[in-house]
């Protein structure tokens, strides 16, 4: 009896130090994207994180999904293909995500960079009042994000900023809607490096990112795709983050 009881003991104790180098947080927030209309959307995240008590490096995830809180008016001239809708009065929505996964070399305060292979996608949808007619542009970005942060530490309380570079290695484009012969993909033409700063604020479990990101897209291939010109959204974010 007393052997069981010991190695139950050890497994429980175990597992709770195994546990102990895992971090989750769960994050939500709102955005304010400005692309060719300004729209508001509402954002959910999630973040894992693991280290060893030996290394200096930690491997993390990090999810986020993001979606308009309610629809605005589109910008006319951005209609993409279709001359004969500007007359009539169309609605934009936004909807977007982003995974992540990398390494980060972690530090209770100073510099610490990080290298992540990261995807992001953003899709722009249009409706109107007076038809059926829908359309809509979805851009799929893949590549390598790095980044370094400078941290620092006071007891429970941390402040840490962060600058990122993107490069996205494979674009695709996708146009979705009756008039324009869909769905109709293409690869991009130029692959242009995207960047974001993020200041964090941590007091004990509770964290807040206020965050600004230039998001690139390229420009893209092929005759039946030159009513899409390159953009560029400036995306201004602030999440609520709770660690367990």
């Amino acid at each position: 009896m007393n052997r069981t009881i010991c190695i139950l003991a050890f497994l429980f104790l175990s597992l709770h130090g195994f546990s102990q180098k895992f971090r989750l947080g769960t994050s939500i927030g709102i955005s304010h994207i400005l692309w060719h209309e300004n729209q508001m959307t509402l954002d959910l995240g999630g973040q894992l994180t693991f280290q060893l008590p030996t290394k200096k490096y930690q491997i993390f995830a990090k999810l986020k999904a993001l979606g308009n809180l309610y629809d605005s008016p589109a910008n006319p001239s951005m209609l993409l293909r279709v001359d004969n809708m500007t007359n009539q009065s169309a609605q934009v929505s936004y909807r977007g995500g982003q995974a992540e996964t990398g390494i980060r070399w972690n530090a209770s305060s100073g510099f610490s960079p990080s290298i992540a292979l990261s995807s992001k996608s953003m899709a722009r949808k249009l409706s109107t009042n007076q038809s059926a007619y829908i359309e809509e542009e979805k851009y799929a970005l893949h590549g390598v994000n790095a980044g370094l942060a400078y941290k620092a530490q006071w007891n429970e309380t941390s402040v840490e900023l962060n600058g990122q570079i993107f490069v996205p290695l494979y674009q695709r484009i996708t146009l979705y809607g009756e008039l324009v012969g869909v769905p109709n993909s293409t690869m991009t033409a130029s692959n242009s490096p995207s960047y974001q700063t993020d200041l964090h604020l941590r007091y004990k479990k509770l964290g807040l990112t206020l965050s600004y990101e230039i998001l690139n897209f390229g420009t893209p291939k092929g005759p039946k795709m030159q009513a899409i010109k390159s953009s560029q959204a400036d995306i201004l974010s602030s999440l609520i983050t709770f660690y367990f």
